[in-house]
């Protein structure tokens, strides 16, 4: 027995879209994060179009990419603020062993003074990138799971 309604062939491909990507959003954190862009955007795209159950995991989709998208952003400015700090304690090492130019310049990692600033800065952004990828990766499984019951994911909608 086959359909050819254009009503069924329209669930399974959005449906059919919906997993495809679930599938981009779990990749993404092995190919920093760009598969989930390429997500995201076909998620914005079809979602008004989509039948249900896959419109609400397309608005759960872009949800999940902007929670994993904030979480990288505030790793790497922690990242980017620890090395910042580096960089500064560097310099002030420079200048209280007297400047003479970049090639008579030696640095002993040794005098470099990791304190708790630097210390909370690269601890925060090893776990806030860690979050970022369990994040992609937990909400693409339970979301692929729900998808393959034909269960939709919750009542929120993004505007």
């Amino acid at each position: 027995m086959t359909f050819n309604s254009s009503g069924a062939s329209s669930v399974e491909s959005s449906r059919n879209l919906a997993l495809l990507n679930y599938a981009l959003m779990f990749a993404a954190v092995f190919f920093a994060g760009v598969p989930a862009l390429a997500a995201v955007i076909i998620a914005y795209t079809q979602r008004d179009s989509a039948a249900e159950p896959a419109r609400s995991h397309l608005g759960f989709q872009i949800r999940s990419f902007w929670v994993a998208f904030f979480l990288a952003l505030l790793a790497g400015i922690c990242g980017l603020a620890a090395v910042i700090h580096i960089l500064a304690s560097l310099y002030g090492l420079a200048n209280t062993a007297g400047w003479g130019g970049i090639d008579q310049m030696e640095v002993v990692i040794g005098q470099v003074a990791i304190d708790a600033t630097l210390l909370f800065l690269i601890v925060g952004a090893i776990a806030l990138g860690f979050l970022s990828g369990l994040w992609l990766i937990g909400a693409s499984i339970v979301g692929a799971i729900r998808l393959a019951s034909d269960k939709p994911m919750g009542k929120s909608r993004v505007p």
